[in-house]
């Protein structure tokens, strides 16, 4: 048996796009990296790691933890996941966790969590309905379904494919940064991570002051 993790982060002058009206585009690449950075040292314990990316930047933090890169065919999240769990079945991984590259908090407890659950399948969604963590065994067993309401579409596709669920509730995996008002909120951490000193100074910039109140 085999654990895998499998990360796909967009190019970043793409990313946090609801933010741009408020943030500067270089602060939300920093916060992109700083992000993924957070989530791969809170995965240090799992090899091996897959990265899904065609971002130059994206791909150098990878390599520094040792992630195994894999391309990014272009053509939406779901695709990526695609190629990602190909490649994490190819390597001999038999239990797949997708996880979002913008959890700025999670921590290596609560990805733990997810793997002591025994269902094939396991989802641990955000406070929208979407997917943050996507558990597999094996990985293929049903394909991804990433987008708006994903959790359900994730728990609906198990059951109809007679698999067993469950749905993991854990504060690190539900926090995701999408919304202004979620950077203020990071931006209020006391963890000592690199996001939450990105989100500081984003909140500080100019562009920043429509957060919100800190």
């Amino acid at each position: 048996m085999m654990d895998g993790i499998l990360i796909p982060i967009k190019r970043l002058s793409l990313a946090k796009a609801r933010l741009a009206h408020v943030v500067p585009s270089a602060i939300r690449r920093r916060l992109g990296l700083a992000m993924l950075a957070d989530v791969l040292r809170a995965t240090d314990n799992w090899n091996p790691k897959l990265l899904v990316t065609d971002d130059p930047d994206a791909e150098a933090v990878g390599m520094a933890f040792g992630c195994v890169l894999v391309a990014d065919p272009g053509t939406g999240l779901n695709p990526s996941v695609e190629a990602g769990t190909e490649a994490a079945i190819s390597l001999g991984v038999t239990s797949l966790l997708v996880l979002a590259s913008d959890l700025p908090l999670v921590t290596a407890q609560e990805v733990e969590s997810v793997f002591e659950c025994e269902t094939e399948v396991a989802v641990a969604g955000s406070s929208d309905g979407g997917t943050n963590a996507l558990l597999r065994r094996p990985p293929g067993v049903i394909h991804p379904a990433f987008g708006p309401s994903s959790a359900r579409l994730h728990e609906t596709s198990a059951r109809q494919h007679g698999r067993s669920f469950q749905l993991v509730r854990s504060p690190g995996l539900q926090f995701d940064i999408d919304e202004p008002g979620d950077l203020a909120q990071l931006a209020t951490s006391s963890e000592d991570r690199e996001s939450v000193k990105v989100a500081r100074e984003a909140t500080r910039s100019p562009e920043g002051e429509g957060l919100g109140p800190l």
